[in-house]
Formats: structure tokens, sequence, C-alpha cells
């Protein structure tokens, strides 16, 4: 595995997410532990793309026998790190 700027980037965000929602939250609680562990899915899709990409075999909703390109399991981490919250404070907004 090599560390790229990409993957340097995402844990620099997360790890912002992770002060905003302790500064918002008035210290480490356990809505803060939630929003951490939250962060982990799309950090584990930037920084393992090829390892997740390459699962295949039978899952519940039934058999899988191609590879997932790296690049499109890496973009849904980039989306569910940034693109989501963006989504949200948008709709949210008064």
């Amino acid at each position: 595995m090599q560390i790229t700027i990409g993957k340097i980037l995402g844990l620099l965000i997360a790890i912002g997410y992770a002060i905003c929602a302790a500064i918002g939250a008035g210290g480490f609680t356990e809505e803060v532990f939630k929003c951490c562990m939250a962060l982990l899915l799309p950090l584990a899709l930037i920084w393992f793309p090829d390892e997740i990409g390459s699962f295949t075999g039978y899952f519940k909703s039934g058999y899988v026998n191609v590879e997932t390109p790296a690049i499109m399991i890496s973009f849904m981490g980039w989306f569910f790190l940034v693109g989501l919250p963006v989504l949200f404070y948008f709709l949210n907004r008064n």
C-alpha cells in the first residue's frame, strides 16, 4: 500500500470533522464517538480501494464475479466523506 497525498488529505478531513464534532458537543461524548466510527467507512474506501474492489464471491444480494475498479471505490469514499456533508448542509439551510 502506498500512502498518497489523497489518502493523507482524506485523513486530515476526517480528523477535522472529529475535532469540529468534539467542539460542537463540548467534549468527547457518545455522539462524537459515533461520528468517528461513521468516518471509518469513507476512510476505508479511500485508503483500501484495491482490496475492497477485489472482493468477489457470494454475498447476501447474490454472487459477485467481477471486481469493482478501485477508482469507483475511492470515488464513493470521497463522496461519503465530502459530498454528503456538503449536500446535507445545502439541504438544511434556512
